[in-house]
């Protein structure tokens, strides 16, 4: 048997964020990935400024930049125009390859195709029977973990999203769409790439249900003139359960943990800074508690309003449309906003 000081489960954004800050550190490293590349998410492929910040990725990775936003609602609309981008599209698989290739040059082992069947105490033992051992475990494998299910934890808050990639030759759009009708508590989204556009929705399926989500987001699509004839669908879930992600010598980050916003459904950053915090704590016992402390606190704010909407029923139009009427006639509150998004 094979021994590691550190296995990383998942070789996505917070996996291989750990990874790199690992390297160096004269720890024995493994990244295994059950998919057969590396990065290949179903996902919006929208970077934040504050996820370049922890992850500083090549200007010939970003697909678009966006000056422009708008906020809609069946009565408001709202277009910011920023002096810097406030989102950045990438497409996800040759992000992880790059990522991949980065750490791997520093020295660490990256396996594909390497599917996790079982874990143990001190071993995970992969499909065929061959058995890792490890020191240190990190559950980086996305909103369904092996790892999180071994721990024992979980998974009662989740957004199932729903997207289409759209050919698209125009002007590219970042949009925001925010409408009770159709999307419940949620909203619908526009993200601008280099050959197209991705545009889905979501929502937890204890209040909407899955199938109702999408007759409406498909109903909004025909509405609003989006063709998605011949477009690629595609379906997945988002884990926004957080119950902690550090348990003794076992980590969970990223979506593993729980740590996406069950409202926006971001999750890169929280991915890159989890991974960062647990490599830390494998090396020296210490991490950037403030900067932690800091993400689990807005994803409880925005978990907090997600509740009120939820809750607010047939109100919860007039809620949107009071914030974007806010937004209209407040500056300074529209760029905190944008800056606490992006």
């Amino acid at each position: 048997m094979e021994k590691y000081d550190v296995v990383i489960v998942g070789a996505g954004p917070g996996g291989l964020s750990c990874a790199d800050s690992l390297a160096g550190s004269g720890l024995k490293v493994l990244v295994v990935e059950k998919n057969t590349v590396v990065g290949k998410k179903v996902c919006a492929g929208g970077l934040t400024r504050k996820d370049l910040k922890l992850l500083p990725v090549p200007d010939g990775l970003i697909e678009q930049k966006m000056y422009v936003s708008l906020l809609a609602t069946p009565l408001l609309k709202v277009y910011t125009r920023l002096q810097r981008p406030v989102l950045f599209t990438v497409d996800r698989q040759k992000l992880g390859e790059w990522q991949a290739e980065k750490v791997r040059q520093k020295g660490i082992e990256v396996r594909i195709n390497t599917r996790v069947d079982r874990i143990t105490k001190n071993r995970i033992i992969i499909r065929g029977g061959e058995e890792i051992g490890y020191r240190y475990l990190v559950g980086a494998d996305g909103a369904v973990s092996l790892v999180r299910r071994y721990l024992g934890i979980p998974v009662e808050k989740r957004i199932i999203a729903m997207q289409y990639q759209i050919p698209w030759d125009g002007v590219p759009r970042f949009e925001i769409y925010m409408d009770s009708k159709y999307f419940h508590s949620w909203y619908a989204w526009i993200f601008p790439h280099k050959n197209g556009l991705v545009v889905g929705t979501g929502g937890d399926p204890r209040f909407v249900l899955p199938r109702k989500m999408k007759d409406k987001f498909h109903r909004w699509l025909g509405k609003n003139k989006l063709d998605i004839t011949g477009a690629v669908y595609e379906s997945y879930p988002i884990n926004y359960d957080y119950r902690g992600w550090n348990f003794g010598r076992i980590f969970l980050v990223g979506d593993a943990a729980g740590l996406a916003s069950g409202l926006t459904g971001e999750g890169i950053y929280q991915a890159l800074l989890s991974g960062k915090a647990a490599a830390s704590k494998i090396i020296s016992g210490q991490y950037d508690q403030i900067m932690m402390e800091k993400m689990i606190r807005y994803n409880r704010i925005q978990y907090n309003f997600l509740r009120l909407l939820i809750k607010s029923g047939p109100f919860r139009n007039s809620i949107f449309n009071l914030i974007l009427l806010y937004l209209k006639i407040n500056n300074r509150f529209k760029n905190r906003v944008t800056e606490g998004f992006s």
